[in-house]
């Protein structure tokens, strides 16, 4: 493989926490009470998803979503990369791979929430929800940054945590990765590969 594609929540960094309780408490603010355990299906989701599924009326779901990322942004200094993840990004860059990211954040989302972290610049290509007239788990943005590369489906893999995230790879015709550092879920997931630590990856250079 030369080709390594990313997902970012719960692949990249551990931001599980701090999501499910910002989101969690923007809902709370406005009436809606969820326990931490009705809100799990929605890590990995585009939040506005999240929400509908949720039956939150339309006319409610920009402000909470406002609500929500301000929260997030918040304790953003409390969100860490997973170990051994900047060493592989690191290792697969030296050894001439090209990297990528997938995501379900929108292009604001990503500038807001995600570039201050730092680990953007190591990554060649980012394909956010919102490049695309389908998010994940639609194939459209991994499509979109294999054409941005300029490589084959078989050329690259897909690594992500999530139901979603293997969704896309499979109708992408993208190998998957199960990142089972940061999944919850893992005995549900079909992949066509999981790996225990983010090192295991360089194997597949």
């Amino acid at each position: 493989m030369k080709y390594f594609i990313f997902d970012i929540d719960g692949t990249l960094i551990d931001s599980s926490k701090v999501d499910q309780w910002a989101m969690h408490t923007a809902l709370a603010e406005f009436g809606y009470e969820f326990t931490y355990e009705q809100l799990i299906f929605s890590f990995g989701m585009p939040g506005r998803r999240a929400l509908a599924k949720l039956s939150i009326p339309a006319e409610r779901v920009e402000p909470i979503m406002a609500r929500w990322e301000a929260l997030a942004y918040d304790r953003l200094d409390e969100i860490p990369m997973y170990d051994g993840i900047p060493e592989t990004i690191e290792e697969l860059r030296k050894s001439g791979c090209s990297c990528g990211i997938v995501t379900s954040r929108t292009r604001l989302q990503l500038k807001q929430g995600i570039e201050p972290i730092g680990f953007t610049p190591w990554f060649d290509e980012i394909i956010c929800a919102d490049d695309v007239e389908h998010p994940k788990p639609a194939p459209d943005a991994l499509l979109e940054c294999l054409r941005r590369f300029g490589c084959k489906p078989e050329d690259a893999v897909y690594i992500g945590d999530s139901e979603y995230d293997m969704q896309c790879a499979k109708s992408a015709g993208v190998k998957s990765v199960l990142a089972l550092w940061g999944c919850s879920e893992a005995e549900k997931l079909m992949s066509d590969m999981r790996f225990e630590h983010p090192a295991e990856i360089l194997s597949l250079r």
